[in-house]
């Protein structure tokens, strides 16, 4: 974990952005939008406080690599543990990615099925 913690700020501008390109791209329904940017400051109103909680994560493990007592550093007597539960993780998230993809292709075709 970062000592300093999540350093991105995102400007509301860019939040509302980034809500208008879903919404475009259909991936918010319009009562959607509509209920997120009312909880949003009007325009010019006061700075967001929104701080995006993604910490970076090359970063963080290159730094944690230079720390002798950390896991990370390949020097650490429990390195090839560390290495190992990253690499589960990593390989989670592939077949977690890649299964989530499949079912979208499913369902998008049963659904492209019905319209035909």
């Amino acid at each position: 974990m970062l000592e300093k913690g999540p350093q991105v700020n995102t400007s509301l501008e860019n939040i509302r952005r980034d809500l208008e390109v879903l919404r475009n791209a259909g991936a918010l329904r319009p009562e959607q939008y509509a209920s997120i940017t009312a909880q949003l400051p009007a325009p010019g109103g006061y700075p967001s406080n929104y701080v995006d909680a993604r910490p970076d994560l090359p970063q963080a493990i290159a730094q944690q690599a230079q720390d002798p007592n950390h896991p990370a550093n390949p020097k650490h007597s429990k390195h090839a543990e560390w290495a190992k539960g990253l690499a589960e993780k990593f390989g989670n998230a592939m077949v977690f990615g890649g299964g989530a993809t499949l079912g979208s292709d499913l369902v998008n075709g049963a659904f492209n099925a019905l319209k035909k």
